[in-house]
């Protein structure tokens, strides 16, 4: 919140970590920084370790084949020019967002194909677009699909938010928590000048999407 943004990086660590947490050992990455203006360094939480009593694990860098360094600030910077690939290489899998399903406006199930509406709540928000993707369902199947991650500007803005057409699939989800996978980006989110012009483009994003998540079916 605000006030934990102006925390200096000692504030941080007495007033959150030691008396809000009472942590007992941290593990962190190579590149952490913490407090206001990120003052705060590796060495210097190890410091501050040392003085309240608690252990500190920084984490190596780790290398791509290219030489580049893995860090969270690499995972961001992929899933935001819309390179979720490149976010799964570095996270060792892919990049998903997890979700109870909501009641949407219902134009989907209208038109022919139904969506598993998600709120994007505490998520870096990835580059919005169309996407190709893999949904985990709460029995543990997995679905392949294609999703818009988006505002939905042609049937009304809404607050961003992830729709996921699951192919040959026809359950219903509501309340439940599901597991959407951002396997690979198809284009960007566009406003249609009529719903048929959009029902169209669904279903060459269906095509593409099938090849990708779902080849031969």
């Amino acid at each position: 919140d605000f006030q934990m943004a102006s925390f200096s990086d000692k504030e941080f660590v007495e007033q959150v970590l030691v008396e809000g947490l009472g942590v007992r050992h941290l593990a962190a990455g190579f590149d952490i920084s913490f407090g206001k203006g990120r003052t705060g360094s590796p060495e210097g939480m190890k410091a501050y370790g040392a003085e309240h009593g608690f252990g500190v694990s920084i984490a190596e860098p780790v290398a791509g084949k290219a030489g580049d360094k893995f860090s969270s600030t690499s995972v961001r910077d992929a899933l935001r020019d819309g390179h979720p690939e490149e976010a799964s290489r570095i996270l060792g899998r892919p990049f998903a967002i997890e979700g109870v399903v909501r009641r949407g406006q219902q134009l989907g199930r209208q038109l022919g194909f139904p969506t598993a509406n998600v709120e994007i709540i505490d998520y870096v928000v990835p580059k919005l677009g169309v996407y190709a993707t893999r949904t985990r369902l709460p029995d543990g199947r997995e679905v392949p699909g294609v999703a818009n991650l988006g505002n939905n500007p042609t049937t009304g803005t809404v607050e961003t938010r992830l729709e996921t057409w699951l192919f040959d699939f026809d359950e219903d989800l509501y309340g439940q928590v599901i597991e959407t996978q951002l396997i690979a980006f198809l284009r960007p989110e566009l406003k249609f000048g009529s719903v048929e012009l959009m029902v169209e483009q669904i279903r060459r994003d269906e095509t593409a999407a099938r090849a990708i998540v779902a080849p031969g079916f």
